[in-house]
Formats: structure tokens, C-alpha cells, sequence
């Protein structure tokens, strides 16, 4: 643990979390197929494939011994030929740990996200004082140096007074949760390697980042603890692939800046200035994570309850591992308005919305499917108001439900035994009174119709906004995920005949079989 300081008065514990101590050389295709990444660019398949081009990152690193300003990946390094740098901390020198990051985060030849190229550099303490402005009460932090600064990467640890939240933790998680809420940025934090390692306040235990763990579960995880603000969260709330949560932290934020990219510039979403809210883009990659096998928020499996929770995620891997593709989908899905009445219009198989919901206001989405869904996941997430930087924030209470609709437009509850006949597994209802994000995530869900309700409980009158996202898992011969089997992809089928192009059941070669496959799903959609 290394001790540095912060303000005048105050020192504090940062250190990064990185296992090993030799810098890695990744290549794209290393994490690709875990991620999403392969099955993006064969969707896009003549398409313009995002690279996180037009998108400024911040990298936020913990100075190696605790004092010189070694907090710069090697500037002059072929990997990062084209990149330029500011730094933000003064004149850093290199460190190793920053180099590796910086592979994983938006190099040449080992990030998804190469064509980002403008990278600010901040030492964390620095960030702390200077940025984020702490023990100014009456200070706002300061604005990004860039409107296209986006994603704000923080590869490191550290508390006030090792890993018990202090007032002094609670202050700087606010004034980030502050900034991120009024400049639309997003700040991308690790947990602590280590499965029974103990959860450091900063940055993991902010309201409105995303904190990342590791595929292995690895990683510290849990509630947060008493002496925080909001005591019961869960963390961490997504994980990747990598030997270290330094690394993995660094290919969710490229992951980022892939989908803020494409809020930017594709057709279906670039003139909605909701897109790259920063609700949109956590609930979008929340939404479109890939649940594995053993995956659950616990809960009820029989009885009244069957299908609520109360903890929207998995204890160790939140909402399990980012995936690029899925989250792609939903994005590009475009946005579909809720509806105060449970008379809303069908929406697409992928999409999301950013609303603004007063107290116990509801809104609603429609979808539909004429077979068996195999999952359907669904977040909502909002953030926590604060009139300044270090007041005390508002908190909504905003609970997610799955209903059933009959022919007439009846609406029928799912929760409980009854709902066994229309889902074999996972939760219809999520109702945390802690957590700003809810979580359902079904599997096979019957044909028919459903209504997704968004309830906001409690008696504040201060309106909120809020960003729901979903995605239905796409039914076997839907090559172009477009919610429906057709002769696109039967077209797609055939000009892939012999080769794997239009592979429909997935054993690597385009035939007969994967023919039958499309043909049994013809005419189904959502």
C-alpha cells in the first residue's frame, strides 16, 4: 500500500491492483470471442466497424511509488504511434502498469479500440485535488478538457483509511458522481483483485461508474459496507476477461468507447442527443452482458415470490461479462418511448429509452414474440441527484416488473407459481430499495405478449431521469438479428452456402441442416 497525499492536510491510500509486474502484449483476437467483438464485425459485415474513432479517454493512474509521476504508458512505443497524449499531472514519466493498461485500453494492436487517439493523463491524487476538486465545499470540479472526452478509465484503488469508507471517501465518490451526471461521462473503475480481498471505496463504490471485475470472479465483491453512502449496493456490476482487474477494467471502457462512437455516428441513433447519455450507454452495456451458465440474482423459486428479487445481481459477476455485439444491437435498436399507459406501442427486439419519470409515476414497453424467447434481459439505471458537489444526493426508487398480456389487452401478473407456465427460470421482478439499477433477466419465455413496467416508488416530488435497455436473444435462423426470419436471411444463407457465412446451428459450415433450421423459424419474429 503506498501513501500519498491528498489536499493539505490529508493523506490517503491509492495503489493499483495489477497481479503480475511484467507489461502483457495482447492482441484483439485474444479477447474478442469472449467479448462479442467477432460476432460484431461478421454482423457488420461491409459495414463501417466502430474502433472508439472521434472518442478522448482519460486514464487515471495511481503514481508507482507514491511520489515521483510515473503515470504515462511508453508515448513512444509503435503500439501507440498516432496517440496523442496531455498530460494532466505534470511531466509524467513511464510506468509499467499504465503501459498495460494502455494495451488493453486503445493501442494499435492490442484494444478493440484503436482508433481512439487522444488520451489524457491524470496521476490519481491529482485527479482527486485537481479535478475533482476535494476539500473545495465550495468548488464544482472542473469540466473535462474536451466535450469528447467520454470515458474516464480508473485502473486503481484507494481510501482515506485503507478500505473503511470515511466521510473523505464519501466526498470524492460525490463529486465524481456529480461530474459524471453534468458532463455526460462515464467512469470505468476496478475492484480489488482478489476473491476475498477487501472492497476499496474509491472509485468502486460511486453511484453512477460501472466497476468491473474479472471472469474468474477473482475479484473483491459485495455489499457495500456501513460507513458508506448507500449501505446494501452491490458490486462489482460487470466483469471481462483478463488476469487482473486492471486489465479488465480497461476492456470494458473500450467496450465504451466502441458504443460511444456509435452514438455518435451511426444513422439509427446519431441525431438523439439522448444516445450518449451517460444512463443510456451503463444500461445499454448492462443490458447486452453475456450470462453465463450458474449466473443469478437469486431469486424466489417457488412459492408467491416466485420470480422477484430484491438484489438485482449476481453477488460475484453483476450482470457477468461485457459484450460488445449485444450492446451494439441494443444501441442501434434506437430509442422506444415508454408509455404512461399499459396501451404502449410493440417495441423491437433490442432497444432502449431515457425518461423522466416524477414520484410514483409509471411508464411502460410493449414486446412481443411468436415463439419461445431463450432469455430476455432487461436494466434500468439512474443516477442519484446532488445540488452541489458535495451535498447530500436525492435518490430515487425505481422498481422493474415483467407482466403478461392476454388477447383482450388484460394485464396478468407473473409473479409466483403461476408464472411457471410462461417462464422456466430468472426473475420477472426487481426490487431493490438500495441499488440505482434493477435487474430482470428471463429464460424461455412463453410466446405472446409482455409489458415491461418501470414504477417509481416513494413520495419526492423532484422528477428523475432514468435509462432502461433490453434485448431478447435472437431465435435460430435471424442471421441479420432483426427480430425476424425472412428472406434476407435466407439470402444471407445461401451466398454463404459451403462455407460458415450463414451458419445457423452452429457447427461451422453452411449446409442442409442449418437450411432446415431457417426454414422451421420462417415468418417468426418478435
Amino acid at each position: 500500500m503506498r501513501r500519498l497525499r491528498i489536499g493539505k492536510y490529508r493523506r490517503i491510500s491509492l495503489r493499483f491492483f495489477a497481479w503480475c509486474v511484467v507489461p502483457l502484449t495482447c492482441t484483439v483476437g485474444a479477447f474478442a470471442d469472449e467479448h462479442g467483438y467477432d460476432v460484431l464485425v461478421a454482423r457488420l459485415s461491409g459495414q463501417a466497424i466502430p474502433n472508439g474513432a472521434g472518442i478522448r479517454i482519460a486514464q487515471v493512474e495511481a503514481s508507482g511509488d507514491g511520489t515521483a509521476p510515473n503515470y504515462s504508458p511508453n508515448q513512444t512505443a509503435p503500439e501507440f504511434s498516432g496517440k496523442t497524449f496531455t498530460a494532466q499531472s505534470g511531466v509524467p514519466t513511464v510506468s509499467w502498469h499504465a503501459n498495460t493498461v494502455a494495451q488493453y485500453l486503445y493501442s494499435n494492436t492490442g484494444s478493440i479500440a484503436s482508433g481512439v487517439t487522444n488520451i489524457y493523463l491524470w496521476e490519481s491524487n491529482s485527479f482527486i485535488n485537481t479535478a475533482l476538486r476535494y476539500g473545495q465545499p465550495t468548488v464544482a470540479p472542473t469540466t473535462p478538457p474536451s466535450t469528447a472526452l467520454k470515458i474516464y478509465n480508473n485502473s486503481w484503488i484507494g481510501g482515506a483509511s485503507g478500505s473503511t469508507p470515511t466521510a473523505v471517501d464519501n466526498e470524492i465518490l460525490r463529486r465524481g458522481d456529480f461530474a459524471m451526471n453534468r458532463d455526460d461521462t462515464l467512469y470505468v473503475v476496478g475492484v480489488n483483485n482478489g476473491a476475498t480481498s477487501p472492497t476499496y471505496p474509491l472509485m468502486t463504490m460511486g453511484y453512477h461508474g460501472l466497476s468491473v471485475g474479472m471472469m474468474n470472479g477473482n475479484h473483491s465483491h459485495g455489499d457495500v459496507p456501513v460507513g458508506a453512502d448507500g449501505v446494501g449496493r452491490m458490486k462489482p456490476e460487470i466483469v471481462a476477461s483478463a488476469d487482473a482487474s486492471s486489465w479488465t477494467t480497461a476492456v470494458v471502457s473500450s467496450v465504451a468507447a466502441l458504443l460511444y462512437q456509435t452514438a455518435a455516428t451511426h444513422p439509427s441513433v446519431s441525431m438523439n442527443t439522448n444516445a450518449d447519455e451517460t444512463t443510456v450507454i451503463k444500461a445499454i452495456m448492462m443490458a447486452g452482458a453475456r450470462h453465463r451458465s450458474g449466473w443469478t440474482n437469486n431469486p424466489a423459486t417457488s412459492g408467491a415470490n416466485r420470480g422477484l428479487t430484491l438484489k438485482p445481481l449476481d453477488r460475484i459477476y453483476g450482470v457477468d461479462v461485457v459484450n460488445v455485439d449485444r450492446s451494439h444491437r441494443i444501441l442501434t435498436g434506437g430509442e422506444r418511448d415508454g408509455s404512461s399507459t399499459a396501451g404502449a406501442a410493440v417495441a423491437p427486439p433490442a432497444g432502449w429509452d431515457f425518461e423522466v419519470i416524477p414520484s410514483a409515476a409509471t411508464r411502460f414497453w410493449r414486446i412481443r414474440s411468436t415463439q419461445t424467447i431463450p432469455e430476455l434481459s432487461i436494466v434500468a439505471t439512474w443516477h442519484r441527484i446532488g445540488t452541489t458537489a458535495i451535498a447530500t444526493p436525492s435518490f430515487a426508487d425505481i422498481n422493474l416488473t415483467l407482466y403478461r398480456l392476454d388477447s383482450t389487452g388484460g394485464i396478468w401478473p407473473l409473479e409466483g407459481d403461476g408464472g411457471s407456465a410462461y417462464f422456466s427460470s430468472g426473475n420477472i421482478a426487481s426490487r431493490s430499495t438500495v441499488d440505482n439499477v434493477e435487474h430482470l433477466y428471463v429464460k424461455d419465455l412463453a410466446p405472446g405478449e409482455y409489458l415491461i413496467e418501470a414504477k417509481r416508488i416513494g413520495s419526492a416530488t423532484a422528477a428523475t431521469s432514468f435509462a432502461l435497455a433490453w434485448i431478447m436473444a435472437p431465435m435460430q435462423g435471424d442471421l441479420n438479428q432483426d427480430g425476424k426470419v425472412d428472406g434476407i436471411d435466407l439470402a444471407t444463407l445461401l451466398s454463404g452456402w459451403g462455407g460458415n457465412g450463414g451458419d445457423v446451428n452452429g457447427d461451422g459450415i453452411t449446409d442442409g441442416s442449418d437450411l432446415a433450421a431457417l426454414l422451421s423459424n420462417w415468418g417468426s419474429g418478435f
